[in-house]
């Protein structure tokens, strides 16, 4: 019996299309390497995670097993690096990493496990390209996770994958050598030269009229109320510094370090064999040379309080942010910056910065954790005026990874295909009227090969896109209605703004905590969210001449702004609010 091939990613390289070829995942098609392939010559398999338990049984797993390696990894560096710091210290700066390596390793390995059971019966050959194990040693963090969002990457894992004795999994490797066709190395880098220098002009400034007690950085205040904030503590604002020059290169002696956490599957024995090979330079060779290029930040020394809406991992703020707090008991308020948060089932990054912070400011939503304070949206954000004669009817659509990363409650390829293919026939059930004169197509600017608008257009004639490049604040002031089609920040924001706003959403796939659900309802009499994507458009097509009487009428209104109470809420007085919370840590209030 012939073999059959199977391709683990998009790279060509290991395509043969003479032979029957079976593709992983929807993550190996793109309309450009697939509109001339012959359907009858290709399969692609099924996703293991489309069973939305499996997905939250197993993010629970990999929590389990990131703990024990963090513990591990807490003593490992500690004694490679002559310090005694603590778990949250580690936390902060490798937590994100480590997160991620575990979940994007289980994903893989999940795939190609439920891909070798029910094919079991039957002969496969792969194409490998030869990449040596150090090759995806990254720089840093940041690095991190440009790679991961690669083809190049994510080929390199699945193969180390296939060649695990452990695993078992039966299939004839062909291996060829390497070319670097995809470019991964410059994917997505980040530059901010306009911030550094503003870092260093303002840190020059400063340090000579201020205690710096306060930190505030990125906190989506705006510039104007940012600002003002700041100086009431006689400090200014700093920002992200973008990609960091990495003093050293990784040495051969990191593959001698023993860990030590125990195994309880093949999986893990995986992990511990391999994840070296995937630690960043920071976090080993170079974290002596970034403590001192941190020392060097023209950011304050001891400050009392870091303030921060963009927690997210970056090199020099993880470690300056991690230092603060171990060193100077720092106290770190996080402020919510997206709306996934309170309305997700499970979100890698809200438990990691509800873990390391010391507060954080929810946009309304209040959990068990004495930690979340209801405050209000942080971003500047306020009721629009809107005209009733604006014409659009504009959809806003999301955009994904092709590889699943960073877990929460949507995550999974098969979920971004099946999104927009739902969205295309919501758009069928329009009134082709309202498709061919009013809709606008609003696509996100980030672009990671899914190609969605050649779907949009392979089944419109006629149909208005944006690419995602007009600010969406002129498109959202100047639409009749916005139709949000996912959970997440944009609808959080119309609703707050008091923009006319429908919203689709398929729960079955996005899980949502309880509380959501319940309070998702008060919308779901209020015609304004829909689970469904022909409730959506039926009621968009029998009321598309009367949306302001609609939706300024009581019943709207009223199931509107209970909501946004709850996930929402306008905040007029921030700057005063965030004071008081600021100045309760020094009155010991907290």
């Amino acid at each position: 019996m012939s073999e059959k091939l199977l391709i683990t990613t998009s790279l060509k390289k290991s395509w043969d299309e003479k032979k029957e070829m079976v593709f992983l995942g929807q993550w190996c098609q793109k309309f450009s390497n697939f509109k001339d392939l012959d359907k009858s010559k290709y399969e692609i398999f099924h996703y293991h995670w489309n069973d939305r338990k499996k997905l939250l049984e197993d993010y629970n797993y990999i929590n389990k097993v990131y703990k024990k390696i963090l513990l591990n990894f807490k003593s490992i560096l500690n004694e490679y690096h002559s310090v005694n710091y603590s778990e949250r210290y580690w936390t902060i700066i490798i937590g994100p990493w480590l997160i991620t390596f575990l979940q994007v390793a289980f994903e893989r390995y999940s795939n190609l496990n439920l891909f070798f059971k029910e094919k079991k019966n039957e002969n496969y050959e792969t194409i490998i390209l030869k990449i040596k194990k150090d090759e995806f040693i990254s720089k840093n963090y940041e690095e991190f996770t440009r790679y991961i969002q690669t083809d190049t990457w994510n080929h390199h894992l699945y193969s180390l994958m296939l060649e695990y004795s452990e695993f078992n999994f039966n299939i004839k490797k062909e291996y060829i050598e390497f070319t670097d066709n995809e470019n991964y190395k410059n994917f997505r880098k980040s530059k901010s030269l306009k911030n550094k220098i503003y870092n260093y002009l303002v840190g020059s400034f400063e340090k000579f009229f201020s205690k710096q007690d306060i930190l505030i950085s990125e906190s989506y205040l705006g510039p104007k109320d940012e600002f003002n904030l700041a100086l009431n503590y006689l400090s200014l604002p700093r920002y992200s510094l973008g990609d960091l020059n990495n003093s050293n290169e990784f040495n051969d002696s990191r593959f001698d370090i023993k860990l030590n956490f125990n195994t309880e599957n093949f999986f893990e024995n995986f992990v511990k064999k391999n994840i070296l090979s995937f630690m960043p330079i920071s976090f080993l060779e170079d974290f002596n040379s970034i403590g001192i290029k941190t020392k060097k930040m023209k950011w304050a020394k001891k400050p009392k309080i870091i303030f921060t809406s963009h927690f997210m991992p970056k090199t020099l703020q993880s470690r300056y942010t991690a230092d603060c707090i171990e060193k100077n008991d720092t106290k770190l308020i996080v402020g919510q910056h997206g709306g996934v948060y309170g309305q997700y089932l499970f979100s890698t990054m809200e438990d990691f910065e509800l873990n390391v912070c010391d507060k954080f400011l929810s946009w309304g939503w209040k959990n068990n954790s004495n930690k979340v304070i209801p405050f209000g949206v942080i971003k500047n954000i306020k009721e629009a005026n809107y005209n009733p004669n604006n014409k659009n009817l504009l959809m806003i659509l999301r955009s994904q990874t092709r590889y699943t990363h960073r877990l929460n409650s949507y995550s999974g390829s098969s979920q971004i295909k099946s999104y927009y293919e739902e969205n295309v026939k919501l758009c069928k059930r329009l009134n082709q009227k309202i498709v061919e004169n009013d809709l606008l197509l609003r696509f996100h600017s980030r672009k990671f090969g899914w190609d969605e608008e050649k779907l949009f257009q392979r089944n419109f004639d006629k149909v208005n896109i944006d690419m995602g490049y007009e600010k969406i604040a002129n498109l959202l002031y100047s639409a009749k209605l916005v139709l949000q089609t996912y959970i997440g920040t944009g609808y959080l924001e119309t609703l707050a703004s008091n923009i006319p706003t429908i919203v689709y959403a398929n729960i079955d796939e996005c899980l949502l905590n309880g509380k959501t659900i319940n309070n998702l309802n008060i919308l779901k009499e209020a015609n304004i969210y829909h689970d469904n994507y022909n409730s959506a458009a039926d009621f968009i097509n029998q009321n598309w001449d009367k949306i302001s009487s609609w939706w300024f009428s009581d019943l709207t209104q009223s199931a509107r702004k209970s909501f946004c109470l709850k996930y929402s809420k306008i905040n007029l007085n921030k700057v005063d609010d965030l004071k008081k919370i600021f100045n309760s840590f020094n009155n010991n209030q907290v």
